[in-house]
């Protein structure tokens, strides 16, 4: 397998790294943590360097990428702890209106969100369900014009500033996939915080009406499709990961060769080198396994999602692992807020129960292995 990046990849990295490095501090991050945890000016910024397309085939209107560029994109975004939700909006949400939608719909609505005016969020889970998108109660039920949906979703991320929702309900074909505005009818959204920052949202819709031209795939074909849109996103939180922890590897590294004790840097201290060596290989597992991750996305599905999940379960412990040590070398401050080691640690404790905790990806793949 070849891991080197071709020029205009090697360019979208240089880019992301610089525009992140000069515009997306820490303190910057803070500031827009505390205005509400989105910046629509990084956003647009984000849309104008052609980020939001960057991983979209050219008959999307993207500019004829794929989970490579998407990796690239998410493994700075992770160096960065940032908060905007490329995950929901372009990754996810991205995908399903590729797949699922035809036609001038399709093409109006790829083109609101690569120009950064269209947020998505995916609503495909119930209390108490896991990650199973088939144990849900919420029913769509047909009317002469499309569908009435009636339910309740639970930890919708994004949800807190989306326009539009993927919402999950089952019809008499089986689980299918409707495309609800904000603002429609019956629809209520109760906003909050994730741990991490990130917006959230648990959606109650009574009565919502859907038209026909609002149902994402065929009815009954919901199974699936969230399936490969969920194992794109998995894709990329291994490599927001390793964005992540590899940061965390180097800032933990300068802090023991600066902090003294005993009268000696704390890097002299051979149990906290070998602390700092297993966080590198950790990280260097996960970066592998992000790249096969990656690459399995175009294979049949049965493969594709056996080896999502073997590289998930990697990035779950690489997460844990390098969140956990850079908090306890760096002491009482590794929780504090002033230091950005926090964030991280906030962030990747969360990416190891998005899209499936280990428990679910190590019996995905027993399953998928039988």
């Amino acid at each position: 397998m070849d891991f080197d990046y071709s020029s205009d990849q090697q360019m979208l990295r240089d880019s992301a790294q610089r525009y992140l490095q000069q515009e997306y501090s820490y303190l910057q991050r803070e500031k827009i943590l505390r205005d509400g945890g989105f910046s629509r000016t990084a956003w647009q910024d984000f849309a104008g360097f052609g980020w939001l397309g960057a991983a979209l085939p050219e008959d999307a209107g993207g500019f004829g990428g794929g989970p490579v560029e998407a990796g690239i994109l998410m493994e700075a975004f992770g160096r960065h702890a940032v908060l905007e939700p490329f995950l929901s909006t372009v990754i996810v949400g991205g995908l399903l209106l590729q797949q699922g939608l035809h036609g001038t719909r399709r093409s109006e609505l790829l083109e609101r969100m690569i120009g950064g005016e269209l947020q998505l969020a995916l609503a495909a889970l119930e209390n108490d369900v896991g990650q199973d998108f088939a144990r849900i109660e919420t029913q769509a039920k047909a009317t002469a014009k499309g569908w009435t949906l009636r339910g309740r979703k639970a930890v919708v991320a994004n949800g807190g500033i989306a326009d539009k929702f993927f919402v999950s309900a089952r019809t008499p074909e089986g689980l299918s996939l409707f495309l609800v505005d904000r603002t429609a009818p019956g629809m209520k959204v109760r906003s909050y915080r994730s741990n991490d920052g990130q917006t959230a949202a648990e959606l109650t819709l009574d009565g919502v009406d859907v038209a026909r031209e609002d149902l994402v795939g065929p009815a009954g074909g919901a199974a699936d499709l969230l399936t490969l849109a969920v194992d794109h996103a998995s894709a990329a939180i291994c490599a927001e990961v390793v964005g992540s922890s590899a940061y965390l590897v180097e800032t933990t590294c300068e802090y023991l060769k600066t902090r003294e004790q005993y009268g000696a840097p704390l890097a002299k201290f051979q149990v906290l080198q070998h602390k700092l060596a297993d966080m590198y290989v950790q990280v260097e597992l996960a970066r592998s396994m992000a790249h096969v991750a990656a690459a399995a996305l175009a294979k049949p599905a049965p493969e594709r999602m056996r080896e999502v999940s073997a590289a998930r379960v990697q990035a779950i412990k690489c997460a844990r692992l390098a969140g956990r040590e850079a908090v306890q070398m760096h002491g009482g401050m590794g929780m504090s807020e002033e230091l950005d080691v926090s964030a991280h640690f906030k962030r990747l404790t969360l990416t190891t129960l998005q899209f499936g905790d280990e428990a679910f990806h190590l019996a995905r793949m027993a399953a998928l292995s039988e």
